[in-house]
């Protein structure tokens, strides 16, 4: 049978069987959720770790007959729609897409239903912290959202309010003092927080040493590195990884 045949026999079983996939409206309202950062609303419709043949139900889309390679199947779905949309709506586009290969590659060792869909929330939330963490750009002047820009661009390097606003060809004194009015935060203090936020990452899904993840992201030494990022979690790195394991 062709794929137009198929399609014709297939949709005409549906229509008389009633069966419809999920409501686009009630399909866009949660995604709207995770984009807005609306973690409240997002935990309220988690998945039920225990029920493992949630998308048998035609409602999801049966994308395959072995429900275990069905949930997998939902899984990249999901999460490669999460991700496009948190990029169309700010979220920094390697960030997203990276975090998206990392939770496909972490969804593909688990064998066990129940982790999967586990994990399932943990990527939707994990996308919804991120967008809820997103300085509201709309509300900032050109010069501090090219400066968030910059910096959420260049995390990974070593940088300072002087290196910045050389970069940006902005005055020193001129941008601390605008880019604090407006977030409430200094400069030095903004980079700070990006890099543990991005070292946290790294500290949950990689096996990088300490010392490592202190150098990628530009500390002075990794004593300086685990004191700035008690300062910022309340954990020592290695707690925060200890942590992490233990909720895996």
């Amino acid at each position: 049978m062709s794929m137009n045949k198929e399609l014709t026999s297939r949709l005409f079983n549906q229509r008389e069987e009633q069966k419809n996939h999920v409501e686009y409206k009630q399909e866009y309202s949660f995604y709207n959720n995770i984009t807005e950062g609306n973690l409240e609303a997002v935990t309220n419709l988690l998945s039920d770790p225990d029920d493992i043949h949630r998308y048998e139900n035609f409602r999801y889309g049966q994308l395959s007959t072995d429900y275990l390679r069905n949930i997998r199947y939902h899984f990249v779905v999901s999460v490669a729609l999460i991700t496009r949309l948190c990029v169309e709506n700010g979220l920094e586009r390697e960030l997203a897409y990276t975090l998206s290969d990392l939770y496909i590659s972490k969804m593909d060792s688990l064998s066990s239903a129940s982790k999967i869909l586990l994990l399932h929330n943990e990527m939707q939330l994990d996308f919804t912290q991120k967008m809820a963490d997103l300085p509201k750009k709309q509300t900032y002047s050109l010069q501090t959202a090219k400066t968030i820009e910059y910096i959420y661009h260049h995390r990974n390097e070593r940088l300072t309010v002087a290196m910045v606003a050389e970069k940006l060809s902005m005055n020193r004194s001129y941008l601390s003092t605008l880019f604090h009015k407006e977030t409430g935060e200094s400069i030095s203090s903004f980079i700070r927080r990006e890099k543990i936020k991005a070292a946290a990452n790294m500290l949950r899904f990689s096996d990088y040493s300490y010392s490592e993840i202190a150098e990628y992201y530009g500390f002075s030494s990794q004593s300086h590195f685990i004191q700035c990022f008690r300062n910022e979690t309340g954990l020592t790195p290695m707690k925060y990884r200890n942590q992490s394991d233990y909720q895996k």
